[in-house]
């Protein structure tokens, strides 16, 4: 189901980015018929949808899994105007969602996160 989920994500983003392309080529023919050219309104525009680069990434690492901030200098590589905690709640929807997982330090798709370790409580043997 996450999987699904995944790819309605990217073909959303995908969509999103074909009505902008759309409206742009609408403006220029506007332009070059001599219509008159909307101006563009001061709305605020949504950021651009950091989920499917966030689970490409978490592909790509693999079993080495990433920290939270390995994830964020990735997204923010590619998009630099990314919200600052942006990376940090999408992670955690993915963590909810079951889509990844986490060991305390480290993010893995949840096919490569590392099984818990009965006996590894933090405490050490006393000898």
């Amino acid at each position: 189901m996450s999987i699904i989920k995944s790819q309605l994500d990217a073909v959303r983003a995908q969509i999103e980015r074909l009505h902008v392309k759309e409206e742009t080529l609408l403006e220029l023919l506007r332009e070059i018929a001599g219509e008159p050219v909307n101006e563009p309104k001061p709305a605020r525009k949504r950021a651009p949808n950091v989920k499917p680069h966030v689970l490409d990434f978490m592909r790509e690492v693999g079993e080495r899994g990433a920290t939270s901030s390995e994830v964020d200098e990735s997204v923010r590589a590619l998009n630099p105007a990314v919200a600052k905690d942006t990376v940090g709640s999408v992670l955690s929807r993915l963590k909810a969602d079951g889509a990844l997982g986490y060991d305390g330090e480290r993010y893995y798709e949840k096919r490569f996160t590392p099984s818990p370790r009965p006996f590894d409580n933090g405490l050490r043997a006393v000898n």
